[in-house]
């Protein structure tokens, strides 16, 4: 009885910590977001686009002890593997395979010898996903001088020492000066949205999508407007040139 009660009062401290955060909005697109990892009927999830402000050559970090970076190819895939949940190994070696195919870079986080921690970068095109690239996609196009970052990952006994700053940072930086940074995150992602604001990554927009049975609607609100602009089924093209978030509704009714 102890127990139960105690782990009701942790769910309803939870709860209060995020209505301080959001009020009942945010408490609302939690109960929400549920639907999307569980095929329900009903849900809904937002997703900010992020943006590098700033130069990140003039950024820099204390070394950790015990901990050095570098890239992965695709022989170094098992390494990777070994650090991803068990339960998403074999998807993730599929995706990762790809991945490398398509020209992807993988910066990893290494402790002793064994990866603990990995992110990603792309070129060219960025895919942001809901359900691991199955059927809820958006393509989003990147010129010539834009990095997208994302699908990274830190085994948890080693997070909580800005691991993941660093390993990102030494990602960035192997990319000449003026590069256009960019990444997506969960609304709901705190840790992630804290340590890429760290950084100094700042919302260039937020993506809200809205499942209804099989439907999914497509809504996007950029970081100075207070309209959602709705898309429904009929998706844009999104691309990022130059800094600037660019849609291409044409297709749309």
């Amino acid at each position: 009885m102890k127990t139960a009660t105690s782990f009701l009062l942790l769910k309803l401290n939870r709860l209060l910590a995020h209505y301080r955060e959001g009020g009942f909005v945010r408490i609302f697109k939690i109960l929400a977001s549920y639907g999307v990892a569980n095929g329900g009927a009903l849900w809904l999830a937002d997703i900010q686009i992020l943006r590098l402000m700033g130069a990140v050559e003039t950024q820099t970090f204390q070394p950790l002890a015990g901990y050095t970076f570098g890239f992965a190819t695709l022989m170094n895939l098992d390494a990777i593997l070994v650090c991803a949940p068990n339960a998403d190994r074999v998807h993730l070696d599929v995706m990762f395979r790809k991945f490398f195919r398509d020209g992807a870079r993988c910066a990893v986080a290494l402790n002793g010898e064994r990866v603990v921690g990995y992110v990603w970068a792309f070129t060219g095109e960025y895919v942001i996903t809901l359900d691991d690239y199955r059927r809820c996609n958006l393509n989003v196009r990147l010129d010539s001088r834009s990095v997208f970052t994302g699908n990274a990952y830190v085994i948890p006994p080693h997070r909580g020492r800005r691991l993941f700053q660093r390993l990102k940072l030494y990602l960035m930086q192997y990319y000449p000066p003026g590069t256009h940074f960019y990444t997506s995150i969960d609304d709901l992602n705190a840790p992630s949205l804290a340590a890429n604001r760290r950084l100094g990554f700042r919302k260039l927009a937020t993506l809200r999508f809205v499942g209804v049975f099989s439907r999914t609607m497509l809504y996007l609100r950029e970081k100075d407007s207070q309209r959602w602009r709705a898309f429904r089924t009929h998706w844009p093209a999104l691309k990022l040139d130059d800094g600037r978030l660019q849609t291409d509704s044409s297709n749309s009714p």
